[in-house]
């Protein structure tokens, strides 16, 4: 029995030392751009063996004594540090240690209806609704600090004024036409999202849904087939952020996407008293501008929607296109109604007809686009939008440095 025991231990621990022994002590190295990085998700390759059960990896700043959770995932090591000044340098140590309490992003499925919940240490962020009897799947309620909603609830709640554009389900993917199929209303000639798979994981850093589907007319047949992958990042509550993958496959013929200004890649509809047409909001791009007239087709890094909400102060939402998208920087189908929807193909809406934004994918071929969302308090310029954009698209770099 003594024997068994020992070896049984033996195991345990030599299960403990094999998980760690790839990451335990490992040094990063992280180099700041010219400009100030805050809560920047940094990401290194990693390809050693998984943590097991009850193991968590830490990044742990020696000057400070901060560590920050880690996630590691399909080749990937991912954590989110405070913030570094520019063009500086860092030096960060890994550690493995027990689990201690639940991951910082949970990511939990309800029980009984097609829905998984998001909280990030403890307070609600969102919940991802697939349910394939509706049009869409969607983000909602979308809650920034203190629990706020900066997303309408219509049509999935409470009524709060406006019932118009029934289709603007808070934040969702969809378009007007693709090969004549409409994906982006609601009415009766409107076509379907249809879940196939939806799965999700809870990290330290992150965590995460991935989504399979298929896009079909309105007899249900199969267009295009779709996947999607949230990352919802542990950061502060002021400054909730998240990023959108959306890759397109053709995969039931050619297909295009035709032009039309009825879409967004991603697209969200703000709370109604967050609105321009509320005389309380504003839109604001990356060039400056403010305002529907200024902005609406407008070429842009980012778009952001923001304004007051009573006692809880300024509350905002942006989007950021990634540099590597299609026809980047992304057009914006922006109303002073509620919408922003990020739309690259709409061209010859946005541009009175001098181009033509149609793109066609060949059976077999793909197409990607990839946002982050920024969900804050305070205006534009407090939540510093523009830095946290830089942050996205030229992030600062980190680099394994060896051993401890």
């Amino acid at each position: 029995m003594r024997g068994l025991v020992c070896c049984v231990l033996g195991l345990v621990l030599g299960v403990w030392s094999a998980g760690a022994h790839e990451l335990d002590g490992r040094r990063i190295q992280v180099t700041a751009g010219d400009h100030v990085s805050r809560w920047a998700p940094l990401s290194l390759p990693y390809g050693g063996p998984a943590l097991t059960d009850g193991q968590c990896a830490v990044v742990v700043h020696p000057a400070t004594g901060k560590d920050f959770p880690a996630t590691v995932r399909e080749g990937e090591f991912v954590f989110v540090p405070e913030g570094v000044m520019p063009n500086t340098e860092h030096t960060y140590v890994v550690e493995v240690r027990p689990c201690e309490g639940p991951p910082a992003v949970e990511v939990t499925r309800q029980d009984g209806v097609n829905a998984m919940d998001v909280a990030v240490r403890g307070k609600p962020l969102t919940t991802y609704v697939y349910d394939s009897e509706e049009h869409k799947p969607y983000l909602w309620p979308v809650l920034s600090e203190g629990g706020v909603p900066v997303t309408r609830d219509y049509p999935m709640g409470e009524v709060m004024t406006t019932t118009d554009h029934p289709h603007q389900r808070s934040i969702y993917t969809a378009y007007g036409d693709i090969n004549g199929v409409n994906l982006w209303g609601e009415r009766a000639n409107a076509g379907y999202q249809h879940a196939d798979n939806v799965t999700g994981g809870s990290g330290g850093a992150y965590g995460w849904i991935t989504a399979s589907n298929t896009w079909l007319d309105r007899d249900r047949q199969p267009v295009i087939s779709e996947t999607r992958e949230f990352r919802f990042y542990n950061t502060p509550e002021n400054m909730r952020m998240f990023d959108v993958t959306v890759r397109f496959t053709a995969g039931y013929g050619d297909v295009t996407f035709n032009d039309t200004k009825e879409g967004g890649i991603i697209a969200v509809r703000v709370r109604d008293d967050m609105t321009e047409t509320s005389g309380s909001g504003i839109i604001t791009n990356a060039e400056g501008r403010t305002g529907m007239d200024a902005t609406w087709g407008i070429p842009s890094a980012w778009c952001s929607y923001s304004g007051p909400l009573g006692d809880a102060g300024v509350r905002g939402i942006a989007v950021f296109d990634h540099p590597s998208n299609l026809r980047h920087p992304t057009c914006w189908h922006v109303r002073d109604y509620g919408l922003m929807a990020a739309n690259c193909f709409g061209l010859s809406h946005f541009t009175e007809g001098e181009e033509n934004g149609d793109y066609e994918l060949k059976n077999g071929e793909s197409l990607t686009f990839a946002y982050r969302v920024y969900i804050h308090s305070g205006t534009v310029e407090q939540a510093g939008v523009a830095e946290r954009y830089a942050d996205y698209a030229t992030p600062p770099q980190a680099t394994w440095a060896g051993a401890e």
